[in-house]
């Protein structure tokens, strides 16, 4: 099994295992989602023993194929000796040949014989002459065997190179199978993630429901109402602005609003931002929003934009009200009005414990209608949102 399978295929699977489940109220649709997360986690874990199996099969093939190339290079080394040998008694014979013809052919060789001056000499001379008689036998045969030696070291090699050629189609298929798996898979995760991600923020969004439901009945009945928010945020603030000039909250309402309006769209950056405009921001781990993205990098200190505060020192700063820096200091600026008696241009602030000023978290300015201008949170921009009741503590007038 190759390594990316041993590594990518068991988190794939290990990922969708421990996916939150949705709680023990979710509705019938929920109920329905989680089936079919279940139905997509056993999809998924077939795919994975499938790509495993195409792993180890391009594996089997990888071995095979490192020992046939092993095999191929022994065989090309051999054909190479056995080659030159050939060569080399091609050479010798030829030699052979032309020094024969040189010397008056093989009637001349045993004619030589006869002109022995004696017995011992010409003895000699026929020994001599089956000396060159069998050498030249041993030679062809020699040249024979190398012949026969180079054809099989040949066919040994063409037929290892077939087999490479069909190893390496085999390890190609089989990768391209386990790559088709792993991505099949990948896909299915996704798809399991995205329908876990809907459980988890449809129970977010329950939960927020129920955490308003109850903001709002401890709060009261409050005169604005809280709807939509317009598909055009500039739409919305034209038209706090077109309110702000009939009912002001201050006389710092109206240029605020307008100022606003220009930084719609503006990136978040926690420590970011102030009178002069937008600037980069740093990360802080003892912040609420501690300006770092998802995946943990410092986003705020590469990203020019306002956090939730200094948008509120820019757009006042601008209409010639200096507010201090902080949500928990602009808490203190000002007049404090009740809920039922907003008006565009006030800004609101929420704090994790209602009774506790030194836990406010966040200020947006009121636009009136229910909705809100604000820097949300690392990750988003200035908007023009609903306002949130849970953990809405007050309203402060500015001026």
């Amino acid at each position: 099994m190759s390594a990316a399978a041993k590594v990518v295929l068991p988190t794939l699977v290990a990922a969708l295992l421990i996916s939150p489940a949705p709680s023990a109220h979710a509705d019938s649709e929920l109920a329905d989602a989680r089936t079919a997360a279940t139905v997509l986690r056993a999809e998924v874990d077939l795919l994975a023993a499938k790509s495993e199996a195409a792993a180890e099969d391009f594996g089997a093939a990888q071995d095979a194929l490192d020992e046939v190339v092993s095999g191929l290079l022994s065989a090309e080394e051999s054909l190479g000796v056995a080659t030159r040998r050939a060569a080399e008694l091609d050479s010798h014979r030829d030699n052979a040949a032309r020094q024969l013809y040189m010397s008056g052919g093989v009637g001349a060789l045993y004619g030589s014989i006869l002109e022995g001056r004696s017995i011992s000499d010409v003895l000699a001379r026929v020994a001599a002459v089956e000396s060159v008689a069998q050498g030249d036998l041993i030679a062809a045969v020699d040249a024979r065997r190398a012949v026969e030696v180079e054809s099989t070291h040949r066919t040994h090699f063409a037929a290892l190179t077939e087999k490479r050629r069909l190893l390496e189609d085999q390890m190609l298929a089989s990768a391209s199978l386990a790559r088709e798996l792993a991505t099949e898979a990948s896909s299915a995760l996704d798809g399991a993630n995205a329908l876990v991600r809907r459980l988890v923020e449809q129970e977010r969004a329950a939960a927020e429901a129920a955490a308003e439901s109850a903001a709002r009945e401890l709060l009261g009945p409050l005169p604005w109402v809280i709807g939509p928010v317009p598909a055009d945020s500039v739409t919305a603030l034209d038209r706090a602005i077109a309110d702000a000039r009939t009912a002001p909250a201050t006389r710092f309402a109206l240029t605020a609003l307008t100022e606003a309006r220009r930084w719609l769209g503006t990136p978040y950056s926690a420590g970011g931002g102030g009178q002069g405009g937008p600037s980069t921001g740093w990360c802080s781990s003892s912040a609420p929003d501690d300006g770092r993205a998802e995946d943990g990098t410092c986003a705020a200190a590469i990203t020019s934009g306002f956090d939730c505060s200094s948008l509120m020192v820019r757009v006042f700063g601008v209409a010639g009200l200096n507010l201090p820096r902080t949500s928990r200091q602009q808490w203190l600026t000002g007049v404090h009005v009740a809920l039922t008696d907003l008006r565009p241009g006030d800004l609101l602030f929420w704090a994790y414990e209602r009774d506790d000023p030194g836990s406010i978290h966040h200020v947006a300015l009121y636009l009136g209608r229910g909705l809100i201008a604000q820097a949300p949170h690392t990750g988003g921009r200035v908007e023009v949102a609903p306002v949130a009741l849970r953990d809405l503590v007050g309203a402060v007038r500015p001026g």
